[in-house]
């Protein structure tokens, strides 16, 4: 059971989620077991919307090298629904959370993420609907395999089980060697390499239509500039929490028997990937999809890795139908 950690020398982090529907921020101490890290460590996390037990429990787990900034699509629009409550935190090793030593696994990463929900007392049977991006999407499989009873809908996006040998794509591995390598210096330099990796060319150069300050400009200096804006706000992921979670992805694996363990374990899995992912194939998903029987396949064109940005309006329309659906 995790506990609370010691108050913070330091106060509250900035955060860019609004106030107007928190319930609670801080931080909760985890990995107290030694098989889970070397050491006990802390998570950044923050809860908002309505926080009952009848309510619709949204826990959200992002991906590789991204704190949990990157749901803010996400947190400012199902935390003002009537009847959602909305747990958002940072992986070990990136954002406000603890940066433990050694290479790290989605396995202790969802045990962190165990403990967490222990501290925030959401516990009871089948009352979690669990979304995970990428790396997160990883650490949300072996949690549902940890915590079965406690979950009722499983959201998969832009993610794989890692039980086939792929080797990852060409910009996928160029991206990541040269942001490790320190060859590309600047904030803007990073954000335009990383923004060209995570979304089409084409989206990124369509005009945007809604009402705002980049009406009639670029997709591409919006992404850009939302990015620039979290990276101002957050801090620096150091070089050893790259490496970690780096480590976590390479190590993946959950086997197509422990996938059809799920499926029965779990009453709904939903999976959602773009036919223009440059990090993880499209062709994951449907592997996913025969890999856990019953679950529901949503195939996107022309959208990349980072759908709960690229299509914000249209994921979380996909959350609700699943999370709403009758059993």
């Amino acid at each position: 059971m995790a506990q609370a950690a010691e108050p913070p020398t330091d106060p509250l982090p900035q955060t860019i989620f609004s106030p107007d529907h928190l319930v609670k921020r801080g931080w909760c101490t985890v990995a107290r077991d030694k098989q889970c890290a070397p050491a006990p460590h802390k998570l950044y996390y923050e809860l908002h919307g309505e926080d009952k037990p009848t309510s619709h429990r949204l826990v959200f787990t992002m991906g590789l090298n991204n704190s949990s900034f990157a749901w803010h699509n996400q947190v400012s629009y199902f935390a003002t629904l009537p009847g959602y409550a909305v747990l958002v935190f940072d992986n070990r090793g990136v954002g406000w959370s603890d940066t433990p030593p050694g290479a790290y696994s989605t396995s202790e990463m969802a045990k962190d993420v165990e403990e967490l929900l222990d501290f925030v007392e959401w516990t009871e049977p089948r009352s979690l609907n669990l979304a995970g991006v990428s790396m997160g999407g990883m650490i949300a499989q072996e949690l549902a395999l940890l915590i079965p009873e406690r979950i009722r809908t499983l959201l998969l996006t832009s993610t794989m089980s890692g039980s086939r040998f792929t080797l990852p794509s060409w910009k996928a591995a160029s991206m990541f060697l040269r942001l490790s390598s320190g060859t590309v210096r600047t904030p803007a330099a990073q954000i335009s390499l990383v923004t060209a990796t995570l979304f089409p060319e084409a989206y990124l150069e369509t005009e945007v239509h809604e009402e705002g300050e980049y009406k009639g400009k670029k997709r591409r200096e919006q992404v850009q500039a939302d990015f620039l804006r979290r990276y101002h706000i957050g801090r620096r992921q150091s070089a050893r929490g790259q490496l970690g979670q780096m480590a976590a992805v390479m190590k993946h694996r959950v086997s197509a028997d422990r996938l059809a363990k799920l499926a029965s374990a779990v009453p709904h899995t939903a999976i959602i990937h773009g036919t223009d992912d440059n990090l993880i194939h499209v062709q994951r998903a449907h592997e996913l999809h025969k890999d856990i029987p019953g679950s529901r396949l949503k195939i996107v064109e022309n959208a990349g890795h980072a759908l709960p940005s690229q299509i914000r309006d249209e994921y979380n329309a996909w959350i609700r139908e699943n999370v709403e659906r009758e059993e």
